[in-house]
């Protein structure tokens, strides 16, 4: 019985202590004026669904999966199968902010390059960093180069992809 009333008062005299002594540790992050620093990138890969400029709101969005690099470039591919995989480059410009620009060649039923996309995109992941939303600027190009038209107003959402366990993870898990 005194050994357990002597662990009772050990237990809160150092309660006591602990909360009474603040150190550096505990006071150098104020934590209602932190800023979190986690998710602070795009790197990773992410299902996009893209809203082009001007397109109805009836017609269903673009499908694309996008996987952006730790080095600042990009890569990826649309769903809907007239266009070649994009590449282009991002940045972080601010919190949770960031500029992309990718390249897009585009071809007839033939398979002949008929324009190049040069998509400017401004976009901001969620606190968690598990979404992402986005606008954009298509500048068309015909094979050349020359400008053909600059068309703003496009639009796009997505999520970071993570791995999942499967369902036979343990089992297989266990194998020699």
């Amino acid at each position: 019985m005194q050994r357990s009333i002597l662990f009772i008062f050990a237990a809160i005299l150092s309660g006591a202590v602990h909360g009474q002594a603040q150190g550096i540790q505990d006071n150098i992050r104020t934590a209602d004026k932190s800023v979190p620093v986690i998710n602070q990138t795009l790197e990773g890969t992410w299902l996009l669904e893209l809203r082009r400029p001007g397109q109805p709101a009836t017609q269903p969005a673009v499908l694309n999966l996008i996987t952006f690099q730790k080095d600042g470039t990009a890569t990826a591919s649309s769903s809907d199968g007239t266009q070649t995989a994009s590449q282009g480059t991002w940045v972080r410009v601010g919190d949770r902010k960031f500029l992309q620009t990718m390249i897009v060649f585009n071809f007839d039923a033939s398979r002949a390059l008929t324009t190049v996309f040069k998509v400017r995109i401004n976009a901001q992941t969620s606190p968690d960093g598990q979404t992402i939303k986005g606008t954009t600027e298509l500048v068309m190009m015909d094979r050349d180069g020359k400008v053909l038209n600059t068309i703003p107003g496009g639009s796009y959402t997505g999520t970071r992809l993570s791995p999942e366990i499967p369902g036979d993870f343990y089992d297989f898990q266990k194998l020699p």
